[in-house]
């Protein structure tokens, strides 16, 4: 009997390490991913602030002036609006991922914790008297 449960224990324990592993990965990838976006959308935001004072400190015109900060902040807010619509689909992605994961799983834990059938009792003889 001992056996036994400390089987069941143990299978348990592996299967919620297996599970565990599983959550840290989807998690993992998310991060990648939406890391790698911001640090994308960073560096562009580096590099047009750039090209940007370039663009101000050789304007003499203030119609160039204007112009050219239009045409800046209708870039920018194009791109942050492409990243923010990609992190969107990575976090809905990620929303399909976890949610077909814990499907699997409480699948998974409802037939681990059916008890099994149990034998019926002996039929007990009456003896006459």
């Amino acid at each position: 009997m001992q056996n036994e449960i400390i089987e069941k224990m143990t299978e348990a324990g592996k299967s919620s390490y297996t599970a565990m592993q599983e959550l840290s990965a989807i998690n993992t990838n998310v991060f990648k991913n939406l890391a790698e976006l911001q640090m994308g959308f960073a560096t562009y935001s580096i590099e047009s602030g750039v090209e940007f004072v370039k663009t101000l400190s050789s304007t003499t015109n203030y119609k160039d002036l204007m112009e050219a900060e239009t045409k800046y902040a209708t870039e920018y807010g194009t791109k942050a609006m492409e990243v923010g619509s990609k992190a969107a689909d990575i976090l809905n992605g990620s929303r399909d991922d976890v949610v077909s994961f814990f499907e699997k799983n409480i699948e998974n834990a409802a037939v681990e914790s059916k008890p099994a059938a149990k034998k019926p009792a002996a039929k007990r003889s009456k003896k006459a008297a």
